[in-house]
C-alpha cells in the first residue's frame, strides 16, 4: 500500500479510467477522476468501411494504440467483417494494445520491444518493409512518424482515422476541488489529455494546479507537450504502460517520503 493517502489525478476518458484507477487503489492511493478526453468515432465512417472492404490488399495491419485497436475492431465486428484476412499480419506497439486486439480475437504476430511509434517501426524493419503495404488505423490527430519512416524504407502506409478526440463536459464540482486542493500527482497518457486539461480547467487554474503538483506522463510525445508549456516532467516510466507509470509514481513518492505531498 505504498501510495496510501496520495491523491492521483486520472485524466483518461470516462470509459477507460478504471484500469488506471484500479492500479492506484491497489497501492492504497486515491484516484481523482477528471476526464479531459472523450473518444468518439469519426464523423464520416465511409473511409473506414472502405478500408475494411480492402483488408486483403494489405500485408500488415499496424496498431499504435489500444484506442485505435478498439475502434477499428468494433466497426469490423459491427459489419461482420472477419479481421484479419488470411495472409495479413498484425503488429502492435505494446502489450496493452496487444491485449485489446486479443479481446476481439485478433492474433498479434509482432509486438514492439520499445512501446513507441519508433519502436514499432524498428520491429517492422527487421521483418522487411520494402514493397509492403501497411494499413495504420489511428486517431484523426495521429502523428506522421510511422508513415514517414516506413516510406523512407520503400514501404507504403495508408493511414485511417478510426476515432477522434473531443472535449468532455466540464464537471464543475470536480474542477473546483482540484483547483482548491491540487492532487499529489497529475497523470497524462497523451498530449491531448494534457492540452485539454487547460481548456477544461482554464489556463490560469490549470497552470496553478500543475505548479503545486507533480506531473507524470507516458511517453516522449506527451512529455514534449508538457515541456512546451515550460512545465517540468517529474515522472516518466521506462515502460510506456499504465502499470509502468504507477510504478514510477510509487518510486518517486517513496524516494521523497518526507516530502510526498503536493508542491508548496
Amino acid at each position: 500500500m505504498s501510495l496510501t493517502g496520495k491523491r492521483i489525478l486520472v485524466t483518461r476518458s470516462e470509459d477507460q479510467a478504471e484500469e488506471l484507477a484500479a492500479l492506484i487503489r491497489d497501492r492504497g492511493g486515491i484516484p481523482v477522476l477528471f476526464p479531459t478526453i472523450r473518444l468518439v468515432p469519426p464523423d464520416d465512417p465511409g473511409p473506414l468501411d472502405d478500408a475494411l472492404s480492402r483488408l486483403s490488399s494489405f500485408d500488415w495491419l499496424l496498431f499504435a494504440s489500444a484506442n485505435a485497436a478498439r475502434f477499428f475492431c468494433e466497426r469490423a465486428a459491427g459489419r461482420g467483417i472477419p479481421v484479419p484476412p488470411g495472409g495479413v499480419r498484425v503488429a502492435s506497439v505494446g502489450p496493452g494494445t496487444a491485449r485489446e486486439l486479443g479481446r476481439f480475437g485478433l492474433p498479434v504476430h509482432l509486438t514492439a520491444e520499445r512501446h513507441t511509434a519508433e519502436g514499432l517501426v524498428a520491429a517492422l524493419r527487421r521483418e522487411g518493409v520494402a514493397g509492403k503495404r501497411f494499413l495504420l488505423p489511428r486517431a484523426l490527430e495521429g502523428r506522421e512518424s510511422i508513415p514517414v519512416e516506413i516510406g523512407r524504407d520503400g514501404g507504403f502506409v495508408e493511414t485511417l482515422a478510426v476515432y477522434r478526440n473531443s472535449l468532455p463536459p466540464r464537471d464543475e464540482a470536480a474542477a473546483g476541488s482540484i483547483v482548491a486542493a491540487p492532487p499529489d500527482v497529475c497523470t497524462f497518457a497523451s498530449p491531448s489529455a494534457f492540452r485539454n486539461f487547460f481548456f477544461i480547467l482554464g489556463e490560469r487554474e490549470a497552470a496553478e494546479t500543475l505548479s503545486r503538483s507533480r506531473i507524470a506522463v507516458i511517453g516522449e510525445v506527451t512529455a514534449r507537450a508538457v515541456r512546451e508549456r515550460k512545465l517540468p516532467v517529474d515522472i516518466m516510466p521506462e515502460k510506456y504502460t499504465l502499470l509502468g507509470m504507477v510504478e514510477a509514481i510509487d518510486r518517486r513518492l517513496s524516494s521523497h517520503s518526507g516530502n510526498g505531498g503536493p508542491k508548496p
